[in-house]
């Protein structure tokens, strides 16, 4: 609410307003109520709304609580930026302004500040139609004693592709008058039955279609932080990490069965890899036949769930980038349409994999290994002491790798990235033990140099996409040259990028060591 005069609402879009989802048969009784026909003012007026959303093809404004949609107005396109959290986006009204053409135009922005926020948002990548909207929309004008409201009707589709999913749902939102004459015009003519409060937007809708979301469906969960207590066991910071890893793993597991959200596949490969690296770090002291088995499980199945991330990878960073630079040219759709289906094909082996004999033993081990560790007398050491000489062993393995770090090639890059991951993941096991203004400096150089190595990583795998564009678009010369750009562009980044590896690695190296 922006601004409450006298008791009466002047402004507040958000505030004034409430949303219900409706099945059919539920709207048209809610047509048929006879305080409906009381309240009316005129006649209601009824039009058909076509909108395209857009947005970067890896959700760049969806990641910013953004949507830019074109409505068709007519003979014109209308073009509105709308903030799904206007607090944090300082974006209180939509901002609406009419275009030429059913294409984003994002120099036409009035709002100066606005306007520099989607260019920093778009730049280096391309807007493309994500989904679209059709909807028959009739809108009642309401008059009480004491205020007017508009009602209005929404019924029909969200269209992604072949997908799409029904929209039915009513808003009632306050044009003037107080408060109470939202809640009591509201009950009246929609408590008689149960109803439900929308939760979703039009855009979170379309995107839910994109990833295959349902409001059941299991969201993407991150790594939650693991505070391991002073004169704690090893045994007890053990159990609290591949208990944390196993929440993770087992949470974006169902988010990959389930939806086609890229986040959970992303979630999934690192509970795996905190996982190995909990293992990994307290090996000196449980190298046994059942910890070397759930590692050869864990392992089985990141190789499947990192194949669909790196298909989730050339989509995102390796295809949208280069589109920025490219825009317009033939070949994009074509080369789009090839890695979308070799990510189908990849979604489809990943699925398999978790589903299949590793993940069945894994599962158990996450279940069981734990109990397994209860009797081993080398785990009764303080966490403290260990964890130091932990840290400073994957150190140690770190500096030797990249002691002739600009010599590095392909391979023995690949080796160098993962040895850091190693480093940083073990840094986040053990960092609770320390001071956080000393384990923070360290881990954001450290994620610098990870985050260098990891584009270095990602355009050496990307060596791929011509092979998948002959594979799925082999009639498509465009598609293949696109392909071959692409990689040519990307190729040239890298290398500039790699110049700053030296750099970045001296930085780390004289950040001060947090564990000594």
């Amino acid at each position: 609410m922006r601004e409450v005069s006298g008791g009466r609402l002047v402004a507040g879009l958000r505030d004034s307003q409430v949303k219900l989802e409706l099945t059919p048969e539920e709207l048209q009784r809610v047509h048929a109520h006879s305080l409906l026909a009381g309240l009316t003012v005129g006649e209601p007026v009824t039009k058909t709304l076509h909108s395209i959303y857009f947005d970067t093809p890896d959700g760049r404004l969806r990641g910013a609580g953004l949507s830019l949609h074109i409505r068709a107005d007519g003979t014109t396109w209308v073009q509105t930026v709308k903030s799904e959290c206007p607090k944090a986006n300082g974006l209180d009204q939509p901002a609406e302004l009419v275009v030429n053409q059913a294409e984003p135009d994002l120099g036409a922005i009035d709002d100066v500040k606005l306007q520099r926020k989607l260019a920093r948002l778009t730049h280096g990548s391309v807007l493309e139609p994500a989904f679209e909207t059709m909807v028959k929309r009739t809108t009642h004008h309401l008059r009480t004693e004491t205020g007017d409201l508009e009602l209005t009707f929404d019924e029909g589709v969200v269209r992604s592709g072949a997908a799409e999913k029904p929209i039915c749902e009513a808003e009632l939102e306050l044009k003037s008058g107080s408060a109470a004459d939202l809640l009591q015009t509201a009950a009246k003519l929609f408590a008689d039955e149960p109803v439900r409060l929308a939760k979703a937007s039009t855009a979170e809708r379309g995107y839910d279609l994109i990833f295959g979301r349902s409001d059941a469906s299991p969201q993407p969960q991150s790594a939650q932080p693991v505070v391991v207590r002073k004169g704690a066991t090893c045994r007890d910071a053990l159990t609290l990490f591949v208990e944390s890893a196993s929440r993770q793993i087992l949470a974006n597991r169902r988010a990959v069965l389930e939806t086609d959200d890229p986040e959970g596949v992303h979630q999934l490969r690192i509970g795996l890899r905190r996982l190995r690296s909990a293992l990994y770090a307290f090996r000196p002291l449980i190298d046994v036949h059942s910890t070397r088995e759930m590692d050869r499980h864990a392992k089985a199945v990141a190789r499947a769930v990192g194949a669909l991330r790196d298909a989730d990878m050339f989509i995102d960073d390796i295809y949208a980038p280069a589109a920025g630079s490219m825009k317009g040219h033939p070949g994009l759709r074509p080369l789009k349409q090839a890695l979308q289906a070799h990510r189908a094909l990849k979604r489809g082996a990943a699925r398999s994999e978790l589903q299949g004999k590793h993940w069945s033993a894994l599962q158990l081990y996450l279940a069981l290994w734990p109990q397994t560790i209860v009797e081993c007398q080398a785990l009764d050491r303080p966490v403290a002491k260990f964890g130091r000489a932990a840290l400073g062993a994957c150190w140690r393995k770190a500096l030797k790798k990249g002691k002739h770090l600009a010599k590095l090639e392909g391979e023995q890059r690949h080796k160098m990235r993962k040895t850091l991951k190693t480093v940083r993941y073990t840094a986040e096991f053990f960092g609770s033990l320390y001071d956080a203004g000393d384990v923070q400096p360290f881990v954001k150089q450290l994620k610098r140099l990870q985050d260098l190595f990891g584009y270095i990583n990602d355009v050496e795998t990307a060596v791929e996409l011509e092979s998948i564009c002959d594979r799925y678009a082999r009639d498509s010369r465009e598609g293949q040259r696109a392909a071959g750009y692409a990689l040519g562009w990307h190729t040239a980044r890298a290398a500039v990028s790699w110049g700053r590896a030296e750099k970045r690695w001296h930085g780390l190296q004289a950040t001060g060591r947090f564990w000594r």
